[in-house]
């Protein structure tokens, strides 16, 4: 059996071959990680539930890729708005960001999908079948018998129906929970490739979660390297006190540790911030007496006693930047509906003058006239001029079989040409200062006015 290290220069997680040794933390328990489990227990509800809920009959949030429509706590939007989700993404960054630049990495401590679910799931069922950690080290290192067999084997038929859960789930914010629902219930020759990616999905779920774990903190995530360039020195951190004396070299500290370092070395690209370093200690110091907080949250200029300031350059750059990317986020949904029309010139001879009866003469500008159901409902789109337009003679002459009046369920479009017909006069008596209001009536609440701009004789072509 590999031993670990157990030095204040050494990782825990590596033997003196350099090979990998599995972390069996210890459950602590303590302020820091109940407020942790409340908050993640909460996390799993939210993903869990997430795409059962729904708001007037569609789906709170669901991402739909097949047919390029996206709905966001009941807004639906489709690909063509894709500078809305840049704006989203960025805002994502930028929060992140300014989390760090305060308190360090509470994002990976107590938010991130890997520790959340690791945590209360699979550290959770792991402890239930195999025991205390000092249990599973030696369940680990003994050879194979029909207990083991048993445990890991019970272990590990929980893991995958914990996976299968998760997965399913996942699938349900893209294809809607009724249809995972569903999937889950129907032979999988019906949807292969559904069940494929759900198979693919739970297998990297139980290689991550059940057995790389701790890996992926210190080989794989990126953010452990960012982290620096995000914080500063009054960022909070995991820290131990130097100046103290307390400490009696108990070591449950790194037994705590779920990344296996040892938090006395100071502050380590490995750490996640998940505070079971600091409830492991503090329960020591309380047993001999003495003060608690010999491992906690610290900044680097409080470690030398000076203040910490929490509005500082940094994370107002930070902020700067999320009010700004929301503010315009904002902006574009503020004005937003559920349908859109355009209209752009044909491609052809700008205008016609044409003569009428009676030698009376009459221009005819042509458009091309787009409309688009960006809304849940089914609409039939009327197009008409506005009243002062048509009191005026201007006429509005649509094609025989043009798709104007056609119905456009969700998500669907349609184009078509139209001709304006504008007696001389009007052109005259407005002296080219605009053009004529093009109604479209989707239903009897819902309208949209938009400006046809015309062009006759006086236009400098």
């Amino acid at each position: 059996m590999e031993t670990a290290r157990v030095t204040r220069d050494a990782v825990s997680t590596t033997s003196a071959k350099g090979k990998r040794i599995p972390v069996f933390p210890a459950e602590v328990k303590g302020k820091w990680s109940n407020r942790r489990a409340i908050f993640q227990w909460g996390m799993i509800a939210v993903y869990l539930v997430l795409p059962w809920i729904k708001v007037d009959g569609h789906p709170l949030i669901q991402l739909d890729i097949e047919h390029r429509r996206f709905s966001l706590f009941g807004q639906l939007f489709f690909a063509h708005e894709i500078p809305n989700l840049v704006f989203l993404t960025l805002s994502f960054l930028l929060l992140m960001g300014l989390l760090t630049a305060w308190f360090g990495r509470v994002w990976c401590g107590w938010a991130c999908p890997q520790t959340v679910f690791i945590e209360r799931l699979f550290r959770w069922v792991e402890r239930k079948i195999e025991g205390n950690p000092q249990k599973q080290r030696l369940l680990h290192a003994s050879g194979m018998s029909v207990d083991k067999i048993a445990k890991k084997t019970l272990k590990w038929a929980l893991f995958v129906g914990i996976a299968l859960i998760l997965s399913h789930s996942f699938l349900a914010y893209f294809v809607g929970s009724e249809t995972s629902y569903a999937l889950m219930t129907r032979s999988p020759l019906e949807h292969p490739a559904s069940f494929f990616l759900v198979m693919l999905f739970s297998g990297i779920v139980l290689f991550d979660f059940g057995w790389f774990r701790e890996q992926f903190c210190l080989v794989a995530c990126p953010y452990g390297r960012f982290q620096s360039v995000m914080m500063d020195d009054s960022s909070l951190f995991i820290h131990y006190d130097r100046n103290r004396t307390d400490c009696i070299e108990c070591n449950k500290c790194v037994a705590a540790c779920p990344t296996g370092i040892d938090i006395r070395n100071g502050l380590q690209m490995e750490c996640i911030a998940c505070t079971s370093c600091a409830d492991a200690c503090d329960s020591v110091m309380k047993k001999i007496h003495k003060p608690v907080g010999l491992v906690g949250y610290q900044s680097l200029k409080s470690i030398a006693g000076l203040k910490s300031r929490f509005f500082r350059f940094r994370p107002i750059i930070y902020l700067t930047g999320l009010v700004l990317c929301l503010s315009i986020l904002g902006f574009r949904l503020y004005g937003r509906t559920s349908y859109s029309v355009e209209a752009i010139r044909a491609i052809d001879t700008p205008y016609q003058v044409l003569s009428g009866e009676g030698g009376s003469k009459f221009l005819l500008n042509h458009f091309r006239i787009y409309l688009n159901n960006r809304g849940w409902n089914d609409l039939t789109p009327t197009v008409m001029l506005a009243d002062s337009d048509r009191e005026s003679g201007v006429e509005l002459i649509i094609p025989p079989g043009s798709s104007s009046n056609r119905k456009l369920g969700t998500g669907e479009a349609t184009e078509f040409d139209v001709f304006v017909k504008v007696p001389m006069q009007f052109f005259e008596a407005k002296r080219n200062s605009g053009g004529v209001g093009l109604l479209t009536k989707w239903s009897e609440s819902l309208q949209s006015n938009t400006l046809l701009k015309l062009i006759g004789p006086q236009d400098d072509l």
